[in-house]
């Protein structure tokens, strides 16, 4: 496994750890923007960098879409 492999699956992990304490203090309204912000932001930058993997392994292996 590559180090940006190692790096996205352990901001991947960091992101699911904090997502049950966040999402109780959205509930119950004590989550600040900020902190909802910088969340969504973390989610975001995540989320790109595994659509850049997959795009990565795809044109690797040739795949194309599903469907």
């Amino acid at each position: 496994m590559i180090r940006e492999d190692r790096e996205l699956l352990t901001e991947l992990a960091r992101l699911n750890t904090d997502m049950p304490s966040l999402a109780l203090r959205i509930m119950d309204g004590s989550a600040t923007a900020f902190e909802q912000q910088r969340y969504a932001e973390r989610l975001i930058a995540a989320g790109e960098r595994l659509r850049r993997r997959a795009e990565t392994v795809s044109g690797i292996l040739g795949e194309g879409p599903p469907g």
